[in-house]
């Protein structure tokens, strides 16, 4: 990976371990139907006109199918998921379970892309799902219903991330990576805008509120997920699956974690304990495995002299 690729690597996973801050900061107040649909809409807005002013809104038309599709996988369903996840679970780990997405990514790309599971990447499929099953043995952080069910929808969020990458790959490769951020984000705001509206702020933080009550703090939350998280993080993501691949892309995850951590711990207070360190390494390991970003048991070959 060239040093640009890292670099943009690097700031992509502070960029995004910062989402589960402000998560965590919104999605108690307002619901997650609030949280998604004001994610997608605000980060449309911002892209849509760079789309107009480039003169490709027109060229968005054919490929409307498959970026509903994406709009779908990328951002509806895993961002209701993850915000509903966060009104159970702290910032940091929430992030230690999103970085269970490069594993997904090299289940899907097997299972849909035919890519090669060698015995060191399936190595490091186990050694990450036993990096997932020490997180959830830590009673003090995963211990009622509800926190098992946040468990369950990280998880299955990050299962419909690796499907996108890999759908964006196939079949929205023909687009730049402003148009498919900004198309499938137009296409997502579509489906969320309206009923979020409608139905208002959902909190469960003390009596329902209108959206002239919603605080401050909540709002900037809510935009800093719009134009950081959303809008700029997943320009430099596309961009990262054009230049190195979805599957390396990907493994942007398993820098997420320190930072959601990080994050967490500054502006939330969250504790970050032992058993999340032990468990971060363990899925970061599986995620080097499993990816092909690592592979210890490929000996260098030697030329004969």
């Amino acid at each position: 990976m060239k040093a640009r690729d890292a670099l943009e690597m690097l700031l992509l996973a502070a960029v995004w371990g910062a989402s589960f801050l402000f998560l965590r900061m919104a999605a108690p107040v307002v619901g997650p139907l609030a949280v998604a649909a004001i994610r997608v809409t605000g980060a449309a807005l911002l892209l849509l006109p760079v789309v107009m002013l480039r003169g490709d809104l027109a060229r968005l038309k054919p490929w409307l199918p498959a970026l509903l599709v994406s709009a779908l996988l990328s951002y509806v369903l895993p961002f209701l998921g993850l915000s509903q996840a966060a009104r159970s679970l702290p910032a940091g780990l929430l992030s230690i379970l999103n970085a269970t997405t490069p594993l997904w990514g090299a289940l899907v790309g097997w299972w849909w892309a035919g890519e090669r599971l060698s015995a060191g990447r399936l190595l490091g499929l186990a050694i990450g799902i036993g990096g997932v099953a020490l997180l959830a043995a830590d009673r003090s952080q995963i211990g009622s219903g509800a926190a098992w069910q946040a468990v369950a929808l990280c998880l299955g969020s990050t299962l419909m991330y690796a499907l996108a990458v890999h759908h964006a790959k196939r079949y929205l490769s023909g687009l730049s990576p402003v148009s498919v951020s900004a198309g499938s984000l137009g296409c997502a705001a579509l489906m969320l805008a309206w009923p979020a509206w409608w139905l208002g702020p959902q909190s469960v933080q003390g009596p329902t509120l209108h959206w002239g009550q919603v605080p401050a703090q909540t709002w900037g939350a809510a935009l800093g997920l719009a134009v950081l998280c959303t809008a700029l993080a997943y320009l430099l993501f596309y961009r990262l699956i054009a230049r190195v691949g979805p599957t390396k892309a990907l493994t942007v995850t398993f820098l997420i974690p320190v930072f959601g951590m990080l994050w967490g711990s500054l502006f939330l207070n969250e504790q970050v304990s032992a058993s999340m360190m032990a468990s971060t390494t363990v899925i970061v390991l599986g995620t080097l495995l499993s990816s092909g970003a690592w592979t210890p048991f490929n000996a260098p070959t030697r030329t004969a002299s």
